[in-house]
């Protein structure tokens, strides 16, 4: 009888690696969300302190004009963290130039955005705040906070997830001694002091980030990669479109109702936000595997975003189960001028799962090269939250602004899923199994 062992061991090994690399995603995600964890506590010991020492109606004021730069930030490097996860996951050796391209386009484009964000700043209604506060502000949020996540994904596109988590950790450690030095030093906190320090801590946490890297990877090579513009600019305009629909109805609210009620809607979406922070790990943890799978196409990478979606919805509705049972806390950890925020909460608890749906699906599209498709999603959501919001917030204050946000994201999962599927079937037309996560290619 012949011997058939060296036959069946490359399956052995085979099966081996296979839940070995399944078991990899599971560790990552888990110091994924350990490390982001870590970052949500540090930010709301900053949002609590800085809540209370702006008082609400400047605190109303300072996040409409974050959340504004948060939707022009997405041109900010033209989206130059994702080139480079999707250059150094597909070519380690392309590291030098992936950096060098990011720092640069971050240099050239942040004084363009700056300008952009004091033309439109006026139209938000609210508590003025001077040109020279919202510029100090954005460049805060335009180069500081984008170089230090350039910095983080580094590392995530070797998956090192620990060390990235570790930057993003340290980013907020910064801005959150930045706000104890503030207290410390200032007697009365305005919005014009509180965005020189809001700055200055980015700026910290940036300089350690970069220094961190070229220590452990190199120096960057100052090119830019013009192939890589036109992916960049879609990416951007998709991540623009994302950021309108995760941020537009907070200065929305600023114009449409008051500032007191973004204040209000502000802290329940800032504790919706944060249950959804595992998830957001997953997909940071899964990001650049997610562009191995998809290089063969839809068919690739809907069927690594079918294995981890049933871990992300059974935690996701673990968590909205969590908010609502939240609401009574609120007095407790924010004060009482917070109570009224107990009841906006309630309204944003799908927010996870619909967080999870839309993530995993919208992510395999961009791996397999359907960025225009994912755009396209989110062009129609954001268009419909911004209608809803017009609609909704005038009669219903934060309320509205909550309900419109629910529902647009209702929207882009399942127009994301419709999508994947229609490309996949595109593809092939031949049975789509999903595998188990440990089975992992």
């Amino acid at each position: 009888m012949p011997d058939t062992r060296p036959s069946q061991r490359p399956g052995l090994r085979q099966r081996m690696t296979q839940r070995l690399a399944g078991s990899r995603l599971i560790v990552n995600t888990g110091v994924m969300a350990a490390g982001t964890g870590g970052r949500l506590l540090l930010q709301i010991a900053l949002f609590v302190i800085v809540a209370r020492l702006l008082g609400p109606e400047s605190f109303g004021a300072f996040v409409g004009i974050t959340a504004l730069v948060a939707i022009v930030s997405a041109f900010a490097g033209l989206s130059c963290e994702v080139l480079l996860v999707r250059s150094v996951a597909r070519d380690p050796d392309s590291f030098a130039a992936g950096f060098g391209h990011g720092l640069m386009l971050l240099a050239l484009t942040t004084p363009i955005l700056t300008g952009f964000v004091l033309a439109v700043a006026p139209l938000i209604g609210g508590t003025a705040i001077d040109p020279l506060t919202i510029c100090i502000i954005a460049i805060g949020d335009l180069f500081f906070l984008r170089v230090s996540l350039l910095c983080a994904a580094c590392y995530q596109a070797t998956e090192k997830v620990a060390k990235s988590a570790a930057i993003n950790i340290g980013f907020s450690a910064c801005r959150l001694a930045a706000a104890g030095i503030a207290f410390a030093a200032v007697e009365r906190l305005d919005i014009a002091t509180w965005g020189i320090f809001y700055a200055a801590g980015a700026g910290v946490a940036a300089a350690f980030s970069l220094a961190w890297v070229i220590r452990d990877r190199g120096w960057p090579k100052f090119v830019i990669r013009w192939r890589d513009l036109g992916f960049g600019a879609q990416a951007s305009l998709q991540s623009m479109l994302y950021f309108t629909l995760r941020d537009i109805d907070k200065p929305l609210l600023t114009r449409l109702a008051s500032l007191e009620a973004t204040g209000l809607y502000a802290a329940a979406f800032r504790i919706a936000d944060a249950a959804v922070i595992p998830i957001r790990s997953l997909m940071y943890a899964a990001y650049a595997s997610f562009f191995r799978h998809g290089q063969g196409g839809a068919r690739g990478s809907l069927r690594f975003a079918l294995r981890i979606l049933p871990l992300a919805t059974a935690y996701a509705i673990l968590a909205g189960i969590g908010i609502l049972l939240a609401p009574d806390a609120l007095p407790w950890l924010l004060g009482a001028e917070y109570a009224e925020a107990g009841e906006i909460l309630r309204y944003l608890a799908a927010l996870p799962l619909l967080h999870a749906a839309y993530n995993i699906a919208a992510d395999a599209l961009t791996a397999s090269g359907h960025q225009s498709s994912r755009t396209a999603s989110h062009a129609v959501a954001a268009a419909c939250m911004l209608i809803a919001c017009t609609l909704l917030i005038p009669r219903y204050g934060a309320v509205g602004a909550a309900m419109a946000n629910i529902g647009s994201h209702a929207l882009l999962a399942a127009m994301s899923w419709a999508l994947l599927g229609w490309h996949q079937l595109r593809s092939s037309a031949v049975p789509l199994v999903a595998e188990p996560l440990s089975a992992k290619p």
